[in-house]
């Protein structure tokens, strides 16, 4: 009986401090709220330092890019326009583009530079991914057939955040 009490008051701790290291890096974050919900809803979270917690949002950027790619492609296929220059497939072109480019040249680098402690480099880059998501919601405005304008809106500001985090490590 012992034992279980003692392992119970262990982890109730444990999830607690990890709780409060959230709680202080979102609360240097431009919008706690999202910060705190996107890192609670991680189970990868929940025994993370500042650093581990940095990490969980970049790796859930890479997703968010990866997720939006994977979407665009689907709607490449799924639908066949008529017109050939239709606004919606040059929308979808465009976005293709635009999202493989942010990956493999600020996602993955803002990964690169974090795990080597260059964290004002990772800051930078990930950065400049919330910024180049313009191209695509600026070619996708006049097409109402997807919704990858709001999709490129919500990724920029997620970043902005994932890159307030980042900040707090230095």
């Amino acid at each position: 009986m012992e034992k279980k009490l003692l392992l119970l008051i262990f982890f109730h701790l444990l999830n607690n401090s990890s709780a409060s290291v959230i709680d202080s890096v979102c609360k240097a974050t431009q919008d706690y709220k999202l910060c705190n919900e996107s890192l609670t809803s991680n189970p990868y979270s929940a025994n993370e330092d500042d650093k581990g917690l940095a990490r969980v949002m970049l790796y859930m950027a890479l997703h968010k890019t990866t997720h939006i790619i994977v979407y665009v492609k689907r709607m490449m296929i799924e639908n066949k326009f008529p017109d050939y220059h239709s606004v919606c497939e040059e929308c979808l072109q465009v976005c293709n583009k635009n999202y493989n480019f942010i990956l493999h040249y600020f996602v993955l680098n803002a990964i690169k530079y974090f795990e080597v402690d260059m964290y004002h480099d990772a800051t930078f880059a990930i950065g400049l991914s919330g910024l180049n998501v313009s191209t695509c919601a600026y070619a996708c405005v006049k097409c109402n057939t997807f919704n990858l304008t709001n999709r490129s809106n919500e990724y920029a500001y997620f970043v902005l955040v994932v890159g307030d985090v980042i900040d707090f490590l230095y």
